[in-house]
């Protein structure tokens, strides 16, 4: 967010690597819940697919919300120091944990117009 705020581009260095993105909101819902009794998702999973495309995803979250351009680079991964998959397998119930999720890419622009302009009032200027 930093570089898209000063008009750069992001890059990402691990395009190639499939992980498992969740919104810390709904990761928190889903905490709360196994703090309070018996758990139904004790490894919750969100967005499975390659980080360029989750960053491809977030881009086009903030571009709408922000008004930036949000350029992305995807660097061509050829080091797998890491396990190339790494995932989680339980689907959370959004419905009944009161979750949304444009809420909380909502949610998250504010933040960030917030956090790296000082005031969420006017428009997003950095």
């Amino acid at each position: 967010m930093r570089k898209w705020a000063k008009g750069e581009t992001a890059q990402v260095n691990t395009p190639a690597y499939v992980r498992d993105n969740i919104h810390v909101s709904l990761l928190a819902k889903i905490y709360a819940g196994f703090v309070a009794g018996p758990a139904d998702t004790l490894r919750p999973s969100g967005y499975v697919e390659t980080q360029g495309a989750f960053a491809e995803r977030f881009a086009a979250a903030m571009r709408a919300r922000l008004g930036l351009p949000c350029v992305l680079h995807l660097a061509e991964q050829t080091e797998f120091v890491e396990p190339k998959v790494r995932i989680n397998t339980d689907v959370p119930d959004t419905c009944l944990l009161d979750w949304n999720e444009d809420r909380s890419w909502d949610e998250m622009a504010a933040y960030y117009r917030r956090v790296l302009t000082g005031d969420v009032s006017r428009g997003f200027q950095a």
